[in-house]
């Protein structure tokens, strides 16, 4: 059978955002990906800042950048900051967020809407490889795997670890597992900027991030999910986290989290969960950097990864005027 069943991870998808408290601030942001055929595909990538009161929310940043790509190379890219066009002509991939720093500057230490976008746009774009070949088992086509991609797997991370349920299946079977995640609850709602539907075979990496200040600390709630539409137009969750915790205003600095993993594919993948203590201690500022460096390996995750550093967006939320 072209999708697996027995080997897939935790199903349980977030069915509402907490409500809006007057004081919090809400970062959210979404990359809507729309393959066209295998090689060429736009890129949709919006985010919204917006403070909450009792009279209503504030918007204090609204970022919006329109792309074309072919294999994962800029062919066109547009948006409100003139720096963009010169990303034309780079592959969304590897050694883009080396780029993104020298383009972007001391924004990056700022975490501004866009920094996020585009620091989240190389995963986004890495899994939607998952699109195609959503596609290819639906239309009857497996894809064949050799003992030297099973090896290349093994130790990447905790779903792809030597001996995981996924890399046992691929050296058994020759081919590249697939697994059909849960249908996606719309969460759409107070605070969240506007967005189209997705188009069948499209994909979107959705973000949501709540700040609130409460003195000597912040409380901060993350939710990240990425899905899929199919060709009869139905939403599934391929990963899903939430995450929850405190910063200590006087450091600066993560005090307590608690990760959660709502949906993924496999049933180790999981086990990544416990290397999120290690940012406990680490200053908001140094997670980004911090995590690309030592958050490697089958301790961890890579979606999870990405939703830690994104953390780091809390200090721009906080420092917001007003």
């Amino acid at each position: 059978m072209p999708f697996v069943t027995d080997i897939v991870g935790p199903q349980h998808p977030v069915t509402a955002w907490p409500p809006l408290r007057a004081g919090t601030l809400r970062r959210t942001s979404t990359i809507d990906t729309d393959r066209y055929d295998a090689h060429r595909t736009t890129a949709q990538l919006r985010a919204r800042d917006i403070r909450a009161d009792s009279s209503g929310n504030e918007v204090l940043d609204d970022v919006v950048v329109l792309a074309t790509l072919t294999d994962h190379v800029i062919d066109e890219i547009s948006g409100d900051d003139a720096r963009l066009a010169r990303l034309q002509g780079v592959r969304v991939g590897a050694g883009f967020r080396a780029i993104l720093r020298d383009l972007l500057g001391s924004d990056t230490t700022r975490s501004p809407a866009l920094y996020l976008l585009l620091d989240d746009w190389v995963g986004a774009s890495l899994v939607t490889g998952y699109g195609q070949h959503h596609a290819d088992l639906t239309g009857g086509v497996e894809w064949p795997m050799s003992d030297a991609m099973s090896d290349h797997l093994a130790g990447v991370c905790s779903g792809f670890a030597p001996g995981a349920s996924a890399v046992d299946f691929s050296r058994r079977n020759m081919l590249m597992p697939c697994v059909r995640g849960p249908l996606a609850p719309s969460l759409w709602g107070d605070g969240m900027h506007p967005v189209k539907p997705l188009r069948p075979h499209c994909m979107r990496r959705m973000r949501r991030l709540d700040v609130l200040p409460n003195g000597a600390t912040a409380t901060f709630d993350a939710h990240f999910r990425d899905s899929h539409v199919d060709a009869e137009g139905i939403e599934t969750i391929v990963h899903e986290y939430t995450i929850v915790g405190e910063i200590d205003m006087a450091s600066q600095s993560i005090s307590q989290l608690t990760p959660e993993a709502r949906v993924l594919p496999w049933q180790e993948c999981p086990g990544a969960l416990a290397s999120a203590q290690r940012v406990v201690g680490l200053a908001v500022s140094e997670l980004r950097d911090h995590i690309r460096t030592e958050f490697t390996g089958i301790s961890t995750c890579t979606h999870l990864n990405d939703t830690l550093r994104a953390l780091s967006d809390a200090r721009a939320l906080l420092a917001a005027p007003g």
